[in-house]
């Protein structure tokens, strides 16, 4: 099964993440790579600070 980053497409292998084409007619299961994960968490996090959803004191 070959992992492919669901934001930039970026497929990993044994070395890490490489910009490369994913296998044909190989399985994919879809995820976030290091680059990607970091800018969606920061999503995240400023959706639930602009909408009152912070960690309250």
């Amino acid at each position: 099964m070959q992992v492919i980053c669901c934001v930039c497409h970026k497929t990993k292998n044994h070395k890490g993440w490489a910009k490369q084409a994913a296998r044909s007619g190989g399985r994919l299961s879809h995820g976030y790579c290091p680059q990607c994960y970091k800018q969606m968490m920061k999503r995240v996090e400023n959706f639930f600070v602009m909408n009152g959803c912070g960690k309250s004191a």
